[in-house]
């Protein structure tokens, strides 16, 4: 069943703003998981008997009536992970996923009880709230990267898979909406303040999941219920909020929308106030329509400074492990021991590659999957170019992942792995994907000139006997006149 849920949104990204309160109690995941829906069962999970995800406070929501509803949240992209608070997962549930999901950590504007502590207890990401939803049902356009000012509806769940040590944790998956601004854009000549607005009605398995999960609550019906739900979320309501001038005073303010793939949505409205624009728009749909708004806005004014154009290219990837194939369970100082730290892989050699980016908030991919073995040379074409303000910082991020599981029935059935990962007869550790690891770089100013960095084996599964890390980038910045 499909529920209309009807919400309203009110943004405003300026010093002093009201705290956002909730009146919620932090819930204890030894004491409500369970009784919401989620079974404590990694078997039934990874079989999809049981659910991945169920709606906080579920319990008190009987299955004939609609589900808890979604939730807003407003804050910053920062969190213990640093340059990472925004990123794309290493690994995934292949069975509960249909791609990988882009995972934000949001410390909130407001302390609230359910905001902190059992969010991310005992994690990498505690004291943020845990934000993710699928990167094919996410545009990289439309990723925050750290800083970022960020507000998103999105379904308070139990990530029922993650039970052990305190017990279960909570997060937003999937968010159905999110509004990122950015102070500075890295996509306009002249200074410009940039608004990132996604909202979309695409469940994604997780939305699926919980859906189920309320309607089934705990029978035999969940699975079939999973796979056939319609996966369709409201987004209906209206929406509002406000984009600050690039420099004040603004002279002669303007400003400029990018549609990027909108479905059932038209227009919104923009007017000028004191401090830049108030921007508002609606969404009425009748219930099952498909919705997307994919839009950005640059705020712009005729006297903001002009900024350095420089462009970032990719020269070329070493890969120094291939991190395929891996020590038996029973042999870990076997003559692989230096390709992986999870044992037991059913794998061969040449590791499956991939690798993200973020130039200083713009999105890629190294196009397709590289066959990688211990010293393999991949020579780069692509570049990126951006926008920086003269003797500022900019960051540069990546994050490789290895893939394991493509012998795995994937969310779309058998010989359908997680995406981006390419089907083969592999099944890795039950941890997950090998990971590589990540580089994370703030640069001042343009930075110009040819920068080789190692990718540290510090939260990777790559050996640390690897002193020089399992990968190294080469990239060129050049500044375009």
């Amino acid at each position: 069943m499909r529920r209309i849920v009807t919400v309203v949104l009110l943004l405003v990204f300026v010093a002093g703003a009201a705290a956002w309160r909730l009146a919620d109690v932090k819930p204890d995941p030894n004491v409500q998981a369970i009784a919401d829906g989620c079974q404590r069962d990694t078997t039934k999970i990874y079989t999809g008997l049981a659910p991945n995800w169920v709606y906080v406070n579920d319990k008190d929501f009987p299955s004939s009536g609609p589900p808890p509803a979604p939730r807003w949240v407003s804050g910053t992209v920062k969190g213990p992970l640093g340059l990472l608070a925004s990123r794309i997962a290493s690994s995934d549930d292949p069975i509960t996923h249909h791609s990988y999901d882009v995972n934000v950590d949001v410390t909130v504007d407001a302390v609230s009880d359910y905001l902190t502590g059992v969010s991310r207890d005992m994690t990498a990401e505690q004291g943020t709230l845990h934000l993710e939803r699928e990167f094919t049902a996410f545009p990289e356009w439309a990723r925050p990267q750290a800083g970022d000012r960020i507000r998103a509806l999105g379904s308070w769940v139990w990530d029922c898979d993650h039970y052990q040590g305190r017990g279960e944790k909570t997060e937003f998956h999937p968010f159905r909406a999110s509004i990122v601004i950015r102070d500075v854009s890295p996509r306009s000549a002249a200074r410009s303040t940039e608004a990132d607005l996604f909202v979309s009605t695409d469940a994604t398995p997780a939305g699926k999941q919980a859906e189920c999960a309320h309607e089934t609550k705990g029978s035999d019906q969940f699975k079939t219920c999973s796979h056939a739900n319609a996966g369709w979320l409201s987004v209906n309501g209206n929406y509002a909020f406000d984009l600050p001038a690039p420099v004040s005073p603004c002279v002669h303010p303007g400003i400029r929308s990018v549609d990027r793939g909108s479905v059932n949505f038209d227009h919104f409205t923009a007017s000028v106030t004191p401090n830049g624009w108030h921007i508002t728009f609606r969404i009425k749909q009748p219930e099952g329509t498909r919705v997307v708004v994919a839009r950005q806005v640059f705020a712009r004014c005729e006297n903001a400074p002009k900024l350095n154009h420089a462009r970032l290219h990719f020269d070329q990837l070493l890969v120094r492990r291939a991190m395929d194939p891996s020590c038996p369970p029973d042999q870990p100082a076997c003559p692989y021991a230096d390709e992986t730290t999870l044992l037991g892989q059913i794998v061969t050699a040449p590791g499956e590659w991939q690798l993200h980016w973020s130039v200083d908030g713009i999105w890629g991919r190294w196009p397709g999957t590289l066959a990688a073995k211990d010293g393999s040379v991949f020579r780069g074409s692509q570049s990126v170019d951006f926008y920086v303000q003269p003797g500022k910082p900019w960051t540069f991020v990546t994050m490789a992942r290895e893939c394991d599981f493509g012998g795995l029935p994937g969310w779309d059935g058998p010989g359908k792995p997680t995406l981006p990962c390419p089907r083969s007869s592999e099944v890795g550790n039950s941890h997950g994907d090998d990971y590589p690891g990540a580089i994370t770089v703030t640069h001042k100013g343009l930075a110009l000139g040819r920068h080789v960095t190692n990718a540290p084996t510090a939260g990777s599964t790559c050996p640390p006997s690897n002193v020089k890390g399992c990968y190294q980038l080469t990239y060129t910045v050049s500044r375009v006149r």
